[in-house]
Parts: structure tokens; sequence; C-alpha cells
């Protein structure tokens, strides 16, 4: 009885062994893969460090702009207040129309000239 206690434990012991030397293998391969993939990494590594840096570069350059913009809203808005007001009573003269355009009232008008015109150049 002892004997194939022994015999099962060696048994064991044995596949424990074997399965041992299969997990050092792929453990092995595994540790040469990340030595491979190592230069890979590096790089990604510095390239979100550049992308990192060119976004905070760009987000510093996006808040001058906008104080700029405001600085100009700003001071447009003092000189137009400081501009004289035009008479209400007296309403501005129309723009006067550019040369090779029609004026044209409602959205009816605007069809009707579109291929009134189209029919003229097709002549």
């Amino acid at each position: 009885m002892a004997l194939l206690i022994d015999g099962m434990i060696l048994l064991l012991l044995a596949g424990t062994l074997g399965y041992a030397f299969l997990v050092d293998r792929r453990v092995r391969t595994l540790m040469e893969a990340l030595r491979e993939l190592q230069p890979m990494v590096g790089k990604f590594s510095a390239a979100v460090d550049r992308s990192e840096h060119s976004l905070s570069a760009l987000k510093s350059a996006t808040s001058q702009v906008n104080d700029a913009a405001r600085a100009v809203r700003e001071e447009a808005a003092e000189t137009a207040a400081a501009a004289p007001v035009q008479n209400e009573a007296q309403p501005a003269a129309p723009a006067a129309p550019r040369a090779g355009s029609t004026t044209v009232a409602g959205k009816s008008d605007l069809v009707r000239s579109f291929f009134e015109s189209a029919r003229k150049r097709e002549v």
C-alpha cells in the first residue's frame, strides 16, 4: 500500500515537473517577444509625449488667439459706441445691385428667374 502511494506521489511530481517545463518555455517565449517589442514601446511612449506637448502648445495658442480676438471685439465695440449714430428717421440707402445679379422678392420669383436664366443660356 505504501508502495502504491509512493508511486502516485512520483507520478504527480513528474506531472508537475512536466507542466513546469511547459510553463517555463511559454514564459521564455513571452519574454523574448517583450524584448522585441521594447523599442516599439519606447517609440510609442516618445510619440505620446510629443503629442501631449503639441496639445498643450495648441491649447496655449488657442487661448492667446481668443484673448486677442476678445480685445479686438472690445475695441470694435468701443469704436462703434463712439461713432456717430445715424438718424433713425432717415433709413440707410439700399446697396446698389451688383452687375449680373437681379433682385428677387420671393421664393417663387427666385425659382422662376433661375429657370429663365437657364433657358437663355441654352439658346
